[in-house]
């Protein structure tokens, strides 16, 4: 039933080379269940794809790719008002769209033409010309991996939002969508008129349009626009219309000049066209390699036959920074990119005083060499496609000049102790749009609302950065599919958090590390640890203390961090270090397969 070095390039609607380590269909609850079973889907990494029209294998995918066989649509009546259609999500998207056509539902003709799987579209809330998929979804069935068990969602709980839901959050990589229920109308005619192309369509016609006719004009329109994926491969719109509030629209044409198109998204946000953007930053018809801006619609990003994966994310990079320079406004990918790689740069690798302390004029503090000047600890992760920081330090704005960093998804705090969130109000520049999802355990998601109220008042001020404070505890949670797993270690008496992403692991501010969570980094194969100094300390691992905690992990590599300028200079500590273990310094970046 498990496949191995599976070539899944046919199942993306790229083109571009793509390999699964393993790979298997499931066609029912059972198989999947025994699949979920399987050593190799406990091991690995799983990803559960659909049509595969939002996915960019950016490296062979080193897990378990799965994709849902599930199908088959049995209809409901309700009343006369309303039917049910409950769809497998194997089933092709644009076959339910016909299914519907075919048997008078109206609700779906809007989103003819998109191209994936059923089980996609409460997802990705797919939608176009009008309507999206909350406008039709009734309820979400799937399979919780934890469990094992089925779990129903009705609408409100799947938290639809702009290209957005639960399910690509704190559900993704838990939940795995098997069927779906719509809500449509027995009707022929169409209601959904309003979306610029379509309003023209009634005086056209000469009277109302009906479901068909209205799925007829949007696949023309889209056909006018979009290439066809057998033909040129592309994964549709790759950028999402930036959502952003309207004090920031005011302020980007105070500075530019521009009326930027968009309409009203609840009170006080706008959503802007992120194709009007990219034409006008000059970036319509761009090229990187093989890679495309399409000249018809410039949010999509085309395969011209030979675009590898670095390609497109290369051209990807200079569409946003083209529009970034111009408009001051970070475009999001709506695309989803596929790669288990962990890129990490420590940020910052000093103590609470940072090195040089105020002054101290010791040989340390007053060292020429570059990587003896440390900046509070902080990191950075990248992994598929997310950008997830490790504590927001006191020098977290210089920290992020020096890093040209444009972008965050998504922020984990160790503890609420100054030198590791002082820099939360820096974060501004990453809450234009939306709140910065924030992770935290209880004790310090206290801390943070006390002593950064503003940020967390139901009214705050106009301009600070506001957040999404989500508590964790000791179990898994994920951000966006990325799995990442708690490390409860004792910072003196008081429990704080490091963090396990992939085969990386960061600790800092240790002293401890019970042995039921030490059994948690079982397989790391990087891991970044503090090591104060070599003075005992009663709240933080001594060097010694920290290697023997990285004796008894065994990794392949370890970096060592979060020091004081008692450690000595940065070569001197490396002369001390077994093979294997080496000081961290500000900037270094590795990569963790």
């Amino acid at each position: 039933m498990i496949e191995e070095n599976k070539d899944i390039t046919s199942l993306t609607t790229f083109g571009i080379p793509a390999r699964a380590r393993y790979y298997a269909e499931y066609t029912s609850e059972k198989e999947l269940l025994r699949i979920s079973r399987d050593s190799v889907f406990i091991e690995n990494p799983v990803l559960s794809i659909g049509g595969g029209s939002n996915l960019l294998f950016v490296n062979g995918f080193n897990g378990l790719v799965l994709r849902s066989a599930i199908k088959g649509i049995v209809r409901y009546d309700k009343d006369a008002d309303t039917v049910f259609a409950i769809v497998g999500a194997g089933e092709r998207w644009t076959d339910f769209v016909d299914w519907c056509l075919d048997n008078g539902l109206g609700g779906v003709e809007n989103m003819a033409g998109i191209p994936g799987d059923v089980g996609a579209a409460p997802v990705q809330n797919v939608g176009a010309y009008g309507v999206e998929a909350k406008d039709v979804v009734h309820a979400v069935e799937c399979f919780d991996t934890f469990t094992r068990q089925t779990r129903r969602f009705t609408a409100e709980e799947c938290r639809f939002g702009y290209r957005d839901s639960f399910f690509k959050h704190q559900g993704k990589g838990r939940y795995i969508v098997l069927r779906v229920s719509f809500r449509l109308r027995p009707d022929l005619t169409a209601r959904n008129l309003e979306y610029g192309p379509l309003r023209e369509l009634r005086d056209r016609l000469g009277h109302e349009p009906t479901i068909r006719e209205v799925a007829e004009e949007v696949k023309r329109i889209r056909d006018s626009k979009l290439p066809d994926p057998a033909e040129t491969g592309s994964a549709g719109s790759f950028f999402k219309n930036p959502v952003l509030h309207n004090g920031y629209i005011k302020e980007i044409k105070a500075l530019t000049g521009y009326d930027i198109p968009g309409h009203a998204v609840g009170e006080n946000h706008t959503k802007v066209s992120a194709a009007w953007l990219i034409d006008h930053a000059g970036m319509k018809g761009a090229r990187a390699g093989g890679a495309r801006v399409y000249e018809r619609q410039p949010l999509v990003i085309a395969n011209s036959g030979n675009a590898t994966a670095a390609d497109v994310v290369d051209l990807a990079e200079k569409v946003r920074k083209a529009v970034r320079d111009k408009f001051m406004i970070d475009l999001s990918p709506e695309v989803n990119y596929i790669d288990t790689d962990v890129t990490v740069t420590l940020l910052g690798t000093g103590t609470s005083k940072g090195i040089p302390e105020i002054g101290c004029s010791c040989r340390v503090c007053t060292s020429p060499f570059e990587k003896d000047k440390r900046l509070r600890t902080s990191a950075l992760v990248r992994t598929m496609g997310l950008t997830i920081l490790i504590d927001p330090s006191p020098d977290f704005r210089a920290q992020a000049l020096r890093a040209g960093l444009h972008h965050i998804d998504a922020v984990l705090v160790t503890h609420a102790h100054y030198d590791h969130v002082g820099g939360i109000d820096d974060l501004r520049p990453f809450c234009a749009g939306h709140d910065l999802t924030m992770f935290a355990n209880e004790r310090t998601c206290r801390n943070l609302r006390k002593h950064y109220d503003y940020c967390f008042s139901e009214h705050p001020y106009p301009g600070v950065p506001t957040f999404d404070l989500r508590e964790v505890g000791r179990n898994p949670f994920y951000i966006n599919g990325v799995k990442v797993e708690p490390i409860e270690v004792l910072h003196g008496e008081m429990p704080i958090l490091g963090y396990r992403i992939g085969n990386f692991a960061y600790i800092t501010d240790a002293k401890s590390v019970p042995e039921r969570e030490v059994d948690k980094l079982e397989g790391v194969r990087v891991m970044v640890v503090n090591a104060l100094r070599d003075r005992d300390h009663f709240s933080h691992f001594t060097l010694a203390e920290s290697l023997a905690l990285i004796r008894e992990v065994n990794p392949d590599t370890a970096y060592l961090t979060h020091f004081n300028h008692e450690i000595g200079r940065h070569y001197e500590l490396a002369r001390r270090l077994p093979a294997g273990v080496h000081p961290g310094y500000d900037g270094l970046t590795f990569v963790v397969k």
